[in-house]
């Protein structure tokens, strides 16, 4: 069938200003959002347990704001989303329709795009921590981003998007690129969306326990690779349960349903089980590699049991009131904890890489960067939620046999 003619010329005419309008607001609101994210991530690795709530920059509270960043973000990412099909459904039904296009995005532009923006400023450091501030402002970005590439998908010769150019294929303006078609297209945006939506429902609690768990998940691999590479032979169930000679038992196996994660790291590992076929620690082990390792695998599985607890005794009791509608010590202290925790995850490559060089020299330094982050952590989380230096609980008793089982030397 023939396709219809164009729409109105001046009607054409008038999208298309509203069109370049619309895409340079998206672009300046983007900056903006990218200028949140850069800041957050440059300002939380500072962040530790004993700060004081930060006072200064974007990330200052302000009395006169009650708006929930995550609420608003929610609410955005879901009216973004039900504004972008309406136009992905426009640019490919007949007729064309110039000022139906236009009061979709003119509602866009006025309402959803804004408040993401706004979304990411008003999630305040002191009040969401800087972790929760720069994944807002990440995901915010990536939903603007997809909504300018579809506004840059709606046509401007007046005729709805052919048939051949929905499923992608050669892009119309460079030739040597490939273009992702309108269905691509907003299905990205769907998903951007939704996993905003996601992250927003989850809250501050739930994301720093989605991030514990992938640690955890983390090290409990690392933990197997050694044992593996080492040929160690697990006769003590150790994997079934989590009592330790510690003395605390989290209430959980390590293969906790709710853990989220634990596939990030599958290049890396590739990479270890490369060296792990070549080198091993040799019968006589004249450098002492084999207590070291003990020791190393003994010690990954306490700082495994520290995440579960974590989750259980801290993250999931935190106060119904975060985020806090003042600032208090609960958002530094839920940084400088992840820090740490981030910490061992990544020197923990280091570890295992210092292993299977036969390295002693460099298995020590990796240990002991290892586990003074674990110590460091888990100094961070060792008081309850009350506001009070004093206050103690179970876990704190915990922490303090953890601390020490860290620091002990097993060689």
């Amino acid at each position: 069938m023939a396709p219809s003619a164009p729409a109105d010329k001046a009607a054409v005419d008038a999208l298309n200003a509203q069109l370049d309008s619309a895409l340079v607001v998206i672009q300046q609101f983007s900056a903006f959002v990218k200028g949140v994210f850069a800041e957050a991530a440059k300002l939380k690795s500072v962040q530790t347990a004993e700060a004081t709530p930060a006072s200064s920059g974007s990330t200052k509270w302000e009395p006169a704001t009650e708006i929930d960043a995550l609420a608003l973000a929610r609410d955005a990412a879901t009216l973004s989303r039900a504004h972008g099909t309406k136009i992905s459904l426009l640019i490919i039904n007949e007729p064309f329709t110039p000022s139906a296009i236009g009061t979709v995005v003119r509602e866009l532009v006025s309402g959803p795009v804004p408040a993401l923006a706004k979304a990411a400023e008003v999630c305040y450091a002191d009040r969401y921590t800087h972790h929760v501030r720069q994944e807002l402002a990440r995901r915010c970005g990536s939903v603007l981003d997809q909504m300018h590439q579809l506004f840059m998908a709606i046509p401007r010769d007046g005729r709805v998007v052919p048939e051949s150019e929905r499923r992608g294929g050669v892009s119309k303006v460079n030739k040597a690129q490939s273009d992702r078609g309108s269905y691509a297209k907003i299905g990205i945006l769907w998903a951007e969306c939704d996993a905003l939506v996601a992250f927003a429902n989850r809250g501050v609690g739930g994301h720093f326990v989605q991030v514990v768990n992938e640690v955890a998940d983390m090290l409990k691999d690392e933990q197997e690779e050694l044992k593996e590479w080492g040929d160690e032979e697990d006769d003590d169930d150790d994997d079934d349960d989590d009592v330790d000679d510690s003395g605390y038992d989290d209430g959980e196996e390590d293969d906790d349903p709710t853990d989220t994660g634990g596939n990030s790291h599958n290049a890396t590992q590739a990479i270890l089980d490369a060296m792990m076929s070549t080198r091993h620690i040799p019968p006589d082990d004249p450098e002492g590699l084999r207590p070291r390792l003990d020791s190393a695998v003994k010690k990954i599985r306490l700082v495994v049991l520290l995440c579960r607890a974590v989750v259980k005794r801290r993250l999931n009791k935190l106060p119904s009131s975060l985020p806090t509608k003042t600032p208090s010590d609960i958002a530094p202290r839920l940084d400088g904890s992840i820090v740490a925790l981030k910490t061992i995850s990544d020197r923990f490559e280091d570890l295992a890489a210092a292993f299977y060089k036969l390295s002693v020299v460099e298995v020590d330094a990796a240990m002991g960067e290892c586990f003074a982050a674990a110590v460091s952590a888990s100094a961070q989380l060792r008081r309850p939620w009350t506001g009070d230096a004093d206050a103690k609980d179970e876990f704190t008793d915990w922490v303090a046999k953890f601390q020490t089982e860290m620091k002990v030397t097993a060689l």
